[in-house]
C-alpha cells in the first residue's frame, strides 16, 4: 500500500513539475515610465494573458529601459535575445512604413481607428513584420505630437532663427521641411537641459511626454499643431511566434489587440488632464493654431519618399 501511495505522490510531483515547465514566461522590454499608458495597459494585457492561457503563458516586463534601449531592444527581439518590444517605425527595413509617422497623415484619433480597420490594413502588419523578421503586432498610438517653445509661433516666419531639437531619426527630421526650420538631435534624456541652457529653443512631442519630462518648467508656451500622431507597436521575436501552438497564437493576438486598444484609450482619456497639468505649472496652451501652411509642405516630404505615396493616399481616403 506503501508503495502505491509513494508512486502516486511521485505521479503528482512529476505532473506538477511537468506543467511548471510547460509555462512560458515572455520577456517584454520599453523605455517608458510605469505610469506612461504603454506599462499601464500592458500590465493589465498579462493578466489577461495568464487568465486566457490558465497561468500558461505570462510576460515580465522591463520597463524604463531597463532590459535595452529601444534600439537595442528591437535588435534583441531579432536576434532571439528578448521575447517582445515596442516598434515605432518599420521604416529602416520597410521604406513605405514611415508613412505611418509621417506628418499631417493622421487627422483625428477616428481616422486612426478606421486605418487600423481597414481592408489593407492586416497585410501591411505583415508586410512589416516579413520586412523586419518579427511579428508584428496592431498598432497604437501615443497621442498627436505637439509643439512647445517660449515664444509664441503661428506660423512659418516665427521658427525663423529658433533651433527645433526632434527625434534622431526619418521620419520625424521631416519636421525640417514641414516647419521650414533648423533641427537638432538630442537624446530624449537630455532634451530637459538643452532647452533649460538654450541648445534648443523648442521641442515637439506627445502631452504625455511633455508632462512626464516636465518641459513646462523650461518651455512657456504649448502649440497644439497635431502634426504627426505618435504610431507604435508591439513586436514578437520570430522563432518564438513560430514555436506555439495556433490556439496560443491566438491568445497573444486577442491579448496585444486588447493591450493596443487600450492604450489608445488611456491615451485619449488622459490628453485634455494632460493640457489642464500643463496649464496649472505655467504653460499657456494655443489651441487655435491654423496648421493650412504645415499640411500644404506635406508634398515637399513625399517628394523625399515616393514609397509613401500609395499607402499615403489609402489613408488619407479613410473616413475620420
Amino acid at each position: 500500500m506503501k508503495k502505491i501511495v509513494t508512486l502516486c505522490l511521485a505521479l503528482v510531483l512529476l505532473l506538477s513539475c511537468s506543467s511548471a515547465l510547460a509555462a512560458k514566461k515572455f520577456t517584454f522590454s520599453h523605455v517608458f515610465a510605469t505610469d506612461h499608458p504603454v506599462h499601464v495597459a500592458l500590465t493589465e494585457a498579462n493578466e489577461m494573458l495568464k487568465e486566457l492561457s490558465g497561468g500558461e503563458m505570462e510576460l515580465e516586463i522591463f520597463p524604463n529601459g531597463t532590459f535595452a534601449t529601444y534600439n537595442d531592444a528591437i535588435t534583441a527581439v531579432q536576434m532571439g535575445g528578448l521575447d517582445f518590444a515596442c516598434l515605432d517605425s518599420a521604416a529602416d527595413w520597410l521604406t513605405k512604413a514611415g508613412v505611418l509617422l509621417g506628418p499631417y497623415v493622421f487627422r483625428s484619433y477616428e481616422h486612426f481607428e478606421n486605418f487600423k480597420q481597414a481592408d489593407f490594413y492586416d497585410d501591411l502588419k505583415a508586410e512589416i513584420g516579413e520586412a523586419v523578421g518579427v511579428h508584428q503586432f496592431d498598432h497604437y498610438n501615443f497621442g498627436f505630437r505637439h509643439l512647445t517653445a517660449n515664444k509664441e509661433i503661428r506660423n512659418l516666419e516665427d521658427f525663423k532663427g529658433l533651433v527645433l531639437r526632434c527625434v534622431d531619426f526619418p521620419p520625424y527630421s521631416e519636421l525640417q521641411k514641414i516647419f521650414d526650420v533648423n533641427i537638432t538631435a538630442i537624446p530624449i534624456g537630455d532634451v530637459y537641459m538643452a532647452l533649460q541652457t538654450g541648445v534648443a529653443d523648442c521641442e515637439e512631442n506627445p502631452v504625455t511626454q511633455i508632462v512626464t519630462m516636465k518641459f513646462y518648467e523650461v518651455q512657456k508656451y504649448l502649440m497644439m499643431t497635431g502634426h504627426m500622431l505618435a504610431v507604435s507597436g508591439t513586436v514578437m521575436n520570430l522563432d518564438t511566434w513560430n514555436s506555439l501552438t495556433p490556439e496560443e497564437q491566438d491568445i497573444l493576438e486577442q491579448v496585444f489587440t486588447f493591450e493596443a486598444n487600450r492604450i489608445d484609450e488611456l491615451v485619449q482619456q488622459n490628453e485634455e488632464a494632460l493640457i489642464a497639468q500643463c496649464e496649472e505649472n505655467g504653460m499657456t496652451v494655443i489651441r487655435d493654431i491654423d496648421t493650412t501652411q504645415y499640411q500644404e509642405r506635406v508634398p515637399i516630404v513625399l517628394e523625399s519618399y515616393p514609397e509613401w505615396v500609395e499607402l499615403y493616399n489609402q489613408i488619407q481616403a479613410l473616413e475620420g
